[in-house]
């Protein structure tokens, strides 16, 4: 009975024994790398849209958020990332930085992209498509994620759409003051006034007073430069519409 205690207890120690040595070494085995990309609701994306109808400069700065999993390293490790478009230009239409890096001690970090406003914008989406590879530091550990809902987003690849768009007219759009929303007579206020694209968007962010500003004042706007064209010197033709008729603000 002695014997066979003693026997027992031994087993117990190097079971117990083998289980310490053997969860971190397979632990330390995994260093995998994915795209962790949230909305507000805490759901997974695979896929953004950006548009620069709201922004006042001529640049965007997206950060794409990278993933570690496994353990810190104390150096910096080098991520393997592909990025394609069919229809953007480097240089042009987007920059991105020449290494993508995890730092050291870090477990993600966010990759920025950089989008330009262009005029190609105004008429056409464009979009890039980043892709994460294997490579010497990093493993594929999973390519998609089921979400609550049961869709299922890609975790090694990620797509950014981006314009100079609106897909529906600002939410603090006064109608009653200035007539019909259009594109071109959002911008023509902005630019003209120097008001915040933002502002727009913002429901009472611009008073009945201000409204009512922008009305008169964009009018005698389109009525000097109706007056210049009809001298035959130089006007602005952002003021009229594609059949060259004034644009209206009441």
């Amino acid at each position: 009975m002695k014997q066979h205690t003693i026997l027992t207890l031994i087993l117990l120690t190097l079971l117990a024994t083998g289980c310490q040595e053997s969860l971190p070494k397979h632990f330390d085995r995994i260093e995998g790398i994915y795209f962790n990309n949230q909305q507000n609701n805490g759901m997974v994306v695979d896929t953004a849209s950006y548009t620069f109808i709201y922004e006042d400069r001529d640049e965007m700065e997206v950060p794409v958020r990278i993933q570690q999993l496994g353990r810190k390293s104390s150096t910096s490790r080098p991520v393997a990332l592909r990025i394609t478009s069919p229809d953007a230009v480097e240089g042009i239409d987007y920059t991105v930085p020449e290494e993508a890096l995890l730092p050291a001690n870090a477990t993600y970090f966010d990759y920025p992209v950089t989008l330009y406003r262009t005029e190609a914008l105004k008429s056409q989406v464009k979009h890039l498509i980043l892709e994460l590879q294997a490579n010497d530091s990093f493993c594929l550990p999973f390519t998609e994620q089921i979400q609550s809902g049961g869709d299922t987003v890609s975790t090694v690849r990620y797509t950014i759409y981006f314009s100079d768009q609106f897909t529906a007219p600002p939410a603090g759009w006064q109608t009653i003051f200035i007539g019909e929303f259009s594109q071109q007579k959002f911008e023509l206020i902005c630019d003209v006034m120097q008001i915040a694209r933002g502002d727009f968007n913002v429901e009472g962010q611009i008073s009945s007073a201000k409204w009512m500003y922008i009305q008169s004042t964009m009018t005698l706007y389109v009525d000097d430069q109706k007056r210049l064209r009809d001298q035959g010197q130089p006007y602005d033709e952002r003021a009229f519409d594609e059949s060259g008729d004034p644009l209206t603000f009441s």
